[in-house]
């Protein structure tokens, strides 16, 4: 089955990096979040603890800058299109996947061979990265109650007292980088499902794809780009 194009449209330079800087901070904050759980050798606690602090504030403020971001910029709202909007539009319901929802469900499953051509995220992947904001803040919110810097903030003090001390925000704090770790192995998967070598090459070396193109207008494969 053909593929729909990949435009640098759809995936705008400044959004491309606040993905990676999302990325960077993660990985950086899981490693160094393991290693502070349990140093399995000695010498490296200050440096773990200060980059963790570091990426934690990095991450929060660049998910505040991103979502300022999906109201500035404008995207493709699907692949295979140059035609833009702004990019908050694309994480809200669209025409373009409308009734899909199962689809991509069967499809990310193994169910169904080829996935929906529509917009640029399917259902499973808006529901994720619409909730990937809150589980940052929320996490930032764990971190920063147990932070002593921050950790006398009103907001920190009552979300440690309402689950019952530090122990448990602790805990809340360590099971939800494995709530992370789980959306990461997601996220690459489908987008290697959906997007494979073409995507990824637009994603790191800004290299366009050729395939079929779309209308936004029509919700409709309008013809095929060989030029690429």
């Amino acid at each position: 089955m053909a593929h729909l194009a990949h435009y640098r449209e759809a995936h705008p330079l400044p959004l491309v990096i606040t993905h990676y800087v999302n990325l960077i901070c993660m990985v950086l904050l899981i490693l160094s979040g393991f290693y502070i759980h349990y140093p399995m050798f000695g010498g490296f606690m200050g440096i773990c603890r200060g980059v963790h602090i570091f990426c934690g504030i990095v991450l929060v403020l660049n998910c505040i800058i991103r979502i300022i971001l999906a109201f500035v910029v404008d995207s493709a709202p699907a692949n295979g299109t140059r035609q833009v909007q702004k990019d908050y539009k694309t994480w809200l319901p669209q025409k373009d996947n409308r009734h899909q929802g199962m689809a991509w469900v069967k499809f990310y499953l193994f169910l169904k061979k080829d996935h929906p051509l529509a917009g640029k995220f399917g259902v499973p992947q808006k529901l994720a990265y619409l909730a990937l904001p809150i589980l940052i803040l929320f996490m930032a919110l764990t971190g920063f109650a147990l932070w002593e810097v921050t950790s006398g903030w009103g907001i920190c003090v009552a979300f440690t007292t309402a689950v019952g001390g530090l122990m448990h925000v602790r805990i809340i704090h360590y099971f939800m980088m494995f709530v992370f770790i789980i959306f990461i192995i997601i996220h690459v998967y489908m987008a290697m499902a959906e997007g494979g070598k073409p995507l990824m090459q637009l994603m790191f070396a800004r290299k366009e794809h050729g395939g079929l193109t779309y209308d936004i207008n029509t919700h409709n494969i309008s013809g095929e780009d060989r030029s690429i």
